[in-house]
């Protein structure tokens, strides 16, 4: 009798071991399963709201483009003297605002009543965008076009990078250990789209100096251009052929993080190579100070002691753009006022800036969510505007 009680205990006890080894295998699979679960859920969500971001910035995508298809239709009527996409923000506020009848009601039409088509206008989230005119900036492939216009668009890009603020900019090595003026980086752009494999050389005073003279300001050396990049670790060659994007750039010796956080906004490769700068389109002070301090007329005013007179100008200059806005004030009249203040415009400039922009650039944002955990997508387009409609240069979804 003792023996089968014992035999009976040991069964009991093995049947209760076997028992809490199944609850907690069982346990971990479902507290496993719901974990599995939840992430899933939580991907899912994400997912559902990263694509309702990306038709938010695809919204406020085509209203960029809406405004810009008819921005080429004024621009041909009135030569560019209006900016309709300064006078329209591009924003999910206004939109509800037009759907839901309130603006409609503040200009006395209430009788469209956008809002009483189903879900026109119904959506949560935000959306904005915003445009930039590619014309009013430096286009880097125009360094290697014709005389005419590679000189003016190197004295420029020199006015621009060679600033006393930005000396201590070329002071120090880049990320190659390598030292460079900005003499050094127009070459290195220069010979990156060149058809050539010689390192060319510049005089930057003589450039300075006479910007308009429709010379030719690079000369072929006799050392490979290739040599620039043959010593670095993962060595490679010059492309010889023009920029496609501005990122590009950080390719080029001398170019790095610091270069691009200061002019990648002043910098293109989308607008004509073939034309300088839009004056009418500028609307950034140091934009505005490069293109007066590369008129030779102007370099007395450039230096130290003349800047704060060139100062007082470029104030005079936006304090007349905004009294003549909405309207943008032409070449002509640009003119006109810099020469009221003493400060001169060349006329073989004046006869090659752009007539009107027809080249953009559009950053489109969509969110969703509330502040500090939203989901955002912005996409970034760069949009020409033809006689046949629109032509996309540039698409990138981030």
């Amino acid at each position: 009798m003792r023996s089968i009680s014992k035999s009976m205990s040991d069964q009991r006890g093995m049947a209760l071991l076997m028992v809490l080894v199944t609850v907690a295998v069982l346990s971990a699979m479902i507290v496993d399963f719901a974990y599995q679960n939840r992430i899933n859920l939580d991907m899912a969500a994400n997912t559902r709201d990263r694509v309702r971001a990306y038709y938010l910035a695809r919204s406020a995508m085509n209203f960029a483009r809406l405004i810009l298809h008819f921005q080429g239709q004024i621009d041909r009527m009135t030569g560019g003297s209006l900016k309709l996409y300064d006078l329209l923000p591009i924003e999910s506020d206004l939109a509800k605002a037009l759907t839901s009848g309130e603006m409609g009601k503040a200009f006395g039409m209430e009788g469209l009543e956008l809002d009483a088509t189903k879900g026109f206008g119904d959506f949560e989230g935000r959306f904005f965008a915003q445009i930039d005119d590619e014309s009013a900036k430096i286009n880097i492939n125009s360094l290697d076009g014709l005389p005419s216009v590679s000189a003016p668009v190197t004295a420029q890009l020199l006015a621009l990078i060679g600033q006393p603020r930005y000396k201590t900019m070329f002071e120090a090595p880049d990320a190659d250990d390598q030292y460079n003026t900005p003499a050094d980086v127009a070459i290195s752009i220069h010979d990156w789209i060149d058809a050539d494999n010689s390192m060319d050389t510049i005089n930057p005073n003589a450039v300075i100096a006479e910007p308009f003279s429709q010379t030719s300001v690079f000369l072929p050396g006799t050392s490979s251009e290739d040599s620039r990049y043959d010593m670095l670790s993962d060595p490679y060659r010059n492309k010889n052929n023009p920029f496609l994007t501005v990122d590009e750039l950080y390719m080029i010796r001398g170019v790095g993080d610091h270069f691009m956080e200061e002019f990648a906004d002043r910098l293109t490769v989308y607008s004509d190579p073939n034309q300088l700068i839009n004056l009418s389109a500028v609307k950034d002070p140091l934009g505005m100070l490069t293109i007066l301090c590369m008129q030779p007329q102007n370099l007395a005013m450039c230096t130290e002691q003349g800047l704060p007179q060139l100062l007082e100008v470029l104030a005079l200059f936006f304090e007349f753009r905004n009294l003549m806005f909405p309207m943008t004030p032409n070449a002509e009249q640009i003119n006109m006022l810099f020469q009221s203040q003493g400060v001169a415009l060349d006329p073989y400039f004046l006869k090659n800036v752009a007539p009107f922009s027809d080249t953009f650039s559009i950053k489109a944002i969509g969110e969703l969510g509330d502040e500090g955990e939203e989901v955002r997508v912005t996409i970034k387009a760069v949009v020409k505007n033809t006689l046949s409609g629109q032509e996309i240069l540039y698409w990138r979804i981030m």
